[in-house]
């Protein structure tokens, strides 16, 4: 997986030139996975991730995408920032939708100027209303793909990549710019500049989202065909060293239809790349898993998306959605403004909650306990007891003084009421305060099951259950302990009864299908 793909690969080194292979890394310990981790995540950290960003906590994001996808225009998106700004926070960005004529993906892109009847103050306008709320502002790009359906490709159509005198596959209807070509280069450069230029702009959500096929640059020649691939490359990164040189101030996230270019080149230039299209919180969770195995939480962005999932259908818990995000640069990804006064105050806490834990999550030492089975995927209830069933957590800081802990459950399984968190990473001699966040459920999580308690009988999905669930709350476990370091990691702690079959107290661990929670340590 390391170098140069030798399919369709050929140079021709002329006589006095010199051509530099792609640089690797690789690493050892005798301590493991999480070690070698932690190696590689020191290693990117200091020697990869540059400039303005390297150190700099990473905002908490409201991105427009899941929430209106591209029919937005400037009175829709200034009511979903001032939601943002009302549960804390930081930023808001403008993703796909706002240029051209692109009111879906078949057209416009290449077309980089505002949409006027989406905009009629253009960038400028949009974004100083932004600053205004106390929010900075970001937009999504994706400057090196083109529409046939575009004024650039009617104007230039020899820009694309395409074999000449050939049907063209498309993907995602767009088609790839020549970036092996200095001239395309050049015109992404000076394009992406007046964009950037045009507005305070604080972020850019930099995408790419389709395969490349019918390769050909009109720029090599026959004899340079087996050229393209490494030229595009080296050329993607003379646009993105220039932008990046020219904003240095800007955030730059890079993007390929999700994580596809999660690599250490772009690392070079952009400190943060989008880790997935999916934002189901039972896929991220894996694919976090696996990210972390190369890379550290502070280039990882993660997003809070609504339910039912827009890519699974499947229903998890708002907490759940949070505690997975929380393990990278947070964000959200969904409509504020249609949101609950009880949703928005959870993710009032949430937001508020991350902010006081963002350097821990962030910079600090990222651990892996148990994961999930190497099958992957669902399982039914029989077979996913035990390590198979459970993704487990830790980051630590760097002075080991604090820790944040996670565990999360695939699927229920009935009474399976013992649970233990084991951390890792901290120091063995100290002594630390366990803590949990006790949170509060709406009685219509539980059914029927409520009729055991109350008064009077509650019907499911009646007026008398809404009343009451406004009224009442059951309240959660509640951990909290003085433990030492060593206990912590080699024991673990034991964690409150889980709920099973009709029994519930006001400590017991209400731990549903993709249920999880968030364990705080604090060094005493």
């Amino acid at each position: 997986m390391t170098g140069i793909n030798p399919q369709s690969f050929s140079w021709n080194l002329a006589p006095g030139e010199a051509f530099e292979s792609p640089e690797a890394v690789m690493t050892f310990s005798h301590e493991g996975f999480n070690a070698m981790s932690r190696h590689m995540h020191a290693f990117v950290r200091e020697h990869i991730v540059r400039g303005e960003w390297k150190r700099k906590p990473r905002p908490v994001l409201l991105n427009s995408w899941e929430a209106a996808y591209f029919s937005i225009d400037e009175k829709k998106l200034l009511s979903l920032a001032k939601a943002g700004k009302g549960v804390g926070v930081e930023l808001f960005v403008m993703d796909d939708g706002w240029f051209g004529n692109r009111t879906d993906d078949t057209r416009s892109l290449g077309d980089w100027a505002p949409n006027p009847k989406k905009l009629p103050n253009g960038l400028k306008g949009l974004c100083d209303k932004v600053k205004a709320l106390g929010l900075d502002f970001g937009i999504w790009v994706e400057p090196e793909m083109v529409n046939v359906n575009s004024e650039l490709y009617r104007a230039h159509p020899e820009l694309a990549i395409d074999i000449p005198g050939r049907g063209h596959s498309e993907g995602r209807n767009q088609r790839i710019l020549d970036l092996s070509d200095p001239a395309v280069q050049d015109y992404i450069i000076e394009a992406m500049t007046g964009v950037f230029s045009c507005a305070d702009i604080s972020y850019v959500k930099w995408d790419m989202n389709r395969v490349f096929s019918d390769v050909y640059s009109k720029s090599l020649g026959p004899e340079g065909q087996g050229e393209v691939f490494h030229r595009y490359v080296c050329g993607l990164y003379r646009c993105m060293k220039t932008l990046t040189e020219r904003f240095p101030k800007i955030l730059f996230e890079g993007c390929s239809s999700g994580g596809n270019r999660f690599d250490l080149g772009i690392l070079c230039y952009f400190p943060q790349i989008w880790a997935s299209d999916n934002t189901d919180a039972l896929c991220r969770v894996e694919i976090q898993n696996g990210y972390s195995y190369g890379y550290p939480m502070s280039t990882l962005s993660a997003h809070i998306s609504s339910c039912p999932n827009h890519q699974t259908l499947r229903n998890t818990p708002l907490e759940t959605r949070f505690h997975v995000a929380a393990f990278g640069v947070c964000g959200y990804e969904c409509n504020l403004c249609d949101m609950s006064r009880e949703q928005l105050a959870a993710v009032k806490e949430q937001i508020a909650l991350y902010k006081k834990w963002r350097e821990v999550l962030q910079f600090g030492e990222f651990y892996r306990g148990r994961s999930f089975g190497s099958g992957g995927g669902s399982h039914s209830a029989i077979g996913v007891t035990g390590a198979q069933n459970v993704m487990e957590w830790t980051c630590v800081s760097p002075d080991r003084k604090k820790a944040v802990g996670m565990l999360f459950q695939k699927l229920a399984v009935p009474n399976d009421f013992y649970a233990c968190y084991r951390a890792k990473g901290l120091d063995e001699e100290a002594l630390y305060h366990f803590y949990n966040r006790p949170l509060k459920y709406d009685i219509r999580e539980f059914g029927g099951l409520v009729n055991m308690i109350s008064p009077v009988h509650i019907k499911q999905d009646s007026l008398m259950e809404s009343v009451a669930a406004k009224l009442v709350k059951l309240g959660g476990e509640t951990e909290d302990c003085l433990v030492y370091g060593d206990e912590l990691m080699y024991h673990g702690v034991k964690l409150k009864q889980a709920f099973g079959s009709v029994g519930f107290g006001k400590d017991t661990r209400v731990y549903q299908d993709f249920g999880s929670r968030l364990y705080f340590m604090e060094k005493v």
